[in-house]
Protein backbone atom coordinates (compact mmCIF):
# COMPACT_ATOMS: atom_id res chain seq x y z
CA UNK A 1 0.00 0.00 0.00
CA UNK A 2 2.91 2.24 0.36
CA UNK A 3 4.17 2.23 -2.45
CA UNK A 4 0.46 3.14 -4.41
CA UNK A 5 0.96 6.00 -1.98
CA UNK A 6 4.61 7.01 -3.16
CA UNK A 7 3.39 6.16 -6.83
CA UNK A 8 0.77 8.90 -6.87
CA UNK A 9 2.75 11.19 -4.96
CA UNK A 10 5.56 11.16 -7.65
CA UNK A 11 2.95 11.17 -10.39
CA UNK A 12 1.10 14.70 -8.93
CA UNK A 13 4.75 16.27 -8.10
CA UNK A 14 6.12 15.24 -11.68
CA UNK A 15 2.42 16.66 -13.25
CA UNK A 16 2.95 19.66 -11.01
CA UNK A 17 6.73 20.36 -12.26
CA UNK A 18 5.72 19.61 -15.64
CA UNK A 19 2.87 22.25 -15.61
CA UNK A 20 5.09 24.67 -13.79
CA UNK A 21 7.32 25.59 -16.39
CA UNK A 22 4.75 28.29 -18.24
CA UNK A 23 4.24 29.90 -14.33
CA UNK A 24 8.04 30.03 -14.16
CA UNK A 25 8.60 31.57 -17.39
CA UNK A 26 6.19 34.24 -16.63
CA UNK A 27 7.57 35.14 -13.42
CA UNK A 28 10.61 35.35 -14.38
CA UNK A 29 9.95 37.32 -17.33
CA UNK A 30 8.02 39.84 -15.03
CA UNK A 31 11.12 39.87 -12.37
CA UNK A 32 13.31 40.95 -15.01
CA UNK A 33 10.98 43.77 -16.16
CA UNK A 34 10.59 44.86 -12.46
CA UNK A 35 14.37 44.94 -11.90
CA UNK A 36 14.99 47.37 -15.37
CA UNK A 37 12.09 49.18 -13.70
CA UNK A 38 14.10 49.79 -10.65
CA UNK A 39 17.27 49.48 -11.76
CA UNK A 40 16.04 53.26 -13.82
CA UNK A 41 14.84 54.67 -10.22
CA UNK A 42 18.03 53.52 -8.75
CA UNK A 43 20.09 55.46 -11.63
CA UNK A 44 20.67 58.71 -9.73
CA UNK A 45 20.54 57.69 -6.38
CA UNK A 46 22.88 54.70 -6.49
CA UNK A 47 24.96 53.50 -9.43
CA UNK A 48 26.33 50.45 -8.22
CA UNK A 49 22.94 49.11 -7.56
CA UNK A 50 21.42 50.46 -10.72
CA UNK A 51 24.36 48.61 -12.51
CA UNK A 52 23.84 45.65 -10.75
CA UNK A 53 20.37 45.62 -11.37
CA UNK A 54 19.92 46.08 -14.71
CA UNK A 55 22.85 43.42 -15.46
CA UNK A 56 20.08 41.00 -13.39
CA UNK A 57 17.35 42.16 -15.27
CA UNK A 58 18.48 41.80 -18.45
CA UNK A 59 20.11 38.42 -17.89
CA UNK A 60 16.35 37.49 -16.88
CA UNK A 61 14.68 38.36 -19.63
CA UNK A 62 17.22 36.83 -22.09
CA UNK A 63 16.97 32.81 -20.54
CA UNK A 64 15.07 31.56 -23.66
CA UNK A 65 11.69 30.00 -22.54
CA UNK A 66 12.50 26.55 -24.81
CA UNK A 67 15.27 26.17 -21.57
CA UNK A 68 13.20 26.35 -18.75
CA UNK A 69 10.20 23.92 -20.62
CA UNK A 70 12.87 21.13 -21.25
CA UNK A 71 14.52 21.34 -17.88
CA UNK A 72 11.02 21.09 -16.31
CA UNK A 73 10.29 18.55 -18.81
CA UNK A 74 13.29 16.27 -17.71
CA UNK A 75 12.57 16.90 -13.90
CA UNK A 76 8.98 15.90 -14.53
CA UNK A 77 9.39 13.09 -16.97
CA UNK A 78 12.06 11.87 -14.49
CA UNK A 79 9.70 12.00 -11.02
CA UNK A 80 6.91 10.34 -14.30
CA UNK A 81 9.10 7.64 -14.04
CA UNK A 82 9.97 7.06 -10.96
CA UNK A 83 6.53 6.72 -10.23
CA UNK A 84 6.17 3.68 -12.63
CA UNK A 85 9.43 2.51 -10.72
CA UNK A 86 7.61 2.41 -7.51
CA UNK A 87 4.29 0.96 -8.87
CA UNK A 88 6.61 -2.31 -10.54
CA UNK A 89 7.45 -2.39 -6.09
CA UNK A 90 3.93 -2.77 -5.46
CA UNK A 91 3.11 -5.72 -8.12
CA UNK A 92 6.01 -7.37 -7.35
Amino acid sequence: MTALIITVLFWLLGLAVLSASFFLTKEMKEAGEHLLEDAAHEKGKDDSASIAMAIEGKFLRRIPSYIIHMVTGVIGATLLAFGFVALAFYFH
